[in-house]
């Protein structure tokens, strides 16, 4: 049995059809993420960490894939990358490392520009660091090229923006990609943030296209899951599910499970309850 943890970052809870773009627009996939799946599970968990202030990503993403509330350690949500004792945490308790620790197979789908090291780090992301933890290697541009990897801007037009030279994906052709991934590991855990930036850009265009191209992929994923894998997708706080405003919100956040170990994940009432579930199932 295999894990797929789809984390789509700033993907809050929020039934309200005036503030909410999802239920605004023609999205069938993501609207069935917030109605409730016919099979499966949806739960909805707290990403407050008992803390007040708006949820940020460092302390949640290091909360969601380490099973750990770092508030008590930190003195409360931190912003943009992990400092040295959310770090600290990360190299203790990461899901890749916990699996890899097992015997297991795990990987981060996610392709990179260039490669980390220790050495080399500076300011990285929670998952960069989860990748350096566990002493995986980095996917890269290649693997790209190949579709062995996925960019966290699935379709890669941000990157040949950038003057890069990869392939141009539709949304379906990328969730592809991260299927032919998932059949080779253990755990497959897979980035999106650009729900994030469109949260924080406000902007009305541009929020449309995100979420239409999350909604084709979301549907081609969902439809192509091997009879033996489990896919949970959740996020860290809430952002793009109200846009009424640029910053985070204070709403709970989504927890999708679909699969064979569906029902183990109706326990889940925090964050945290997530990567501790997907150990003990493992």
């Amino acid at each position: 049995m295999g894990f797929l943890l789809f984390f789509v970052d700033g993907l809050g809870w929020n039934e309200n059809p005036r503030t909410n773009p999802i239920l605004k627009g023609n999205y069938p996939h993501l609207e069935k993420l917030v109605a409730g799946p016919e099979e499966g599970r949806l739960l909805i968990a707290d990403a407050s960490l008992n803390c007040s202030g708006l949820p940020q990503s460092a302390t949640g993403q290091t909360a969601l894939f380490t099973g750990v509330n770092p508030i008590p350690r930190v003195g409360g949500h931190r912003s943009g990358f992990p400092g040295p004792t959310l770090i600290d945490i990360i190299k203790e308790h990461s899901l890749l490392k916990k699996i890899d620790d097992r015997g297991l197979k795990s990987t981060f789908a996610n392709a990179y520009t260039h490669n980390f090291t220790w050495e080399n780090i500076r300011w990285a992301s929670v998952t960069t660091y989860m990748v350096l933890a566990a002493g995986q290697k980095f996917r890269n541009l290649d693997d790209l090229r190949r579709g062995q990897a996925v960019y966290q801007e699935f379709t890669n037009q941000d990157l040949r923006e950038r003057g890069f030279e990869v392939p141009l994906f539709s949304p379906l052709q990328a969730a592809d990609n991260l299927l032919n991934i998932v059949t080779l590991n253990d755990l497959t855990i897979y980035e999106f943030f650009q729900t994030d930036i469109a949260g924080h850009r406000n902007d009305r265009e541009f929020s449309y296209q995100v979420l239409k191209n999350l909604d084709q992929f979301l549907g081609r994923l969902i439809a192509g899951l091997p009879p033996d894998l489990t896919l949970i997708i959740s996020s860290d706080h809430g952002n793009v599910e109200d846009d009424t405003t640029p910053l985070h919100t204070l709403n709970p956040v989504p927890v999708l499970a679909l699969g064979p170990a569906a029902a183990a994940f109706d326990e889940v009432q925090k964050i945290t309850d997530i990567a501790p579930i997907i150990q003990e199932l493992m």
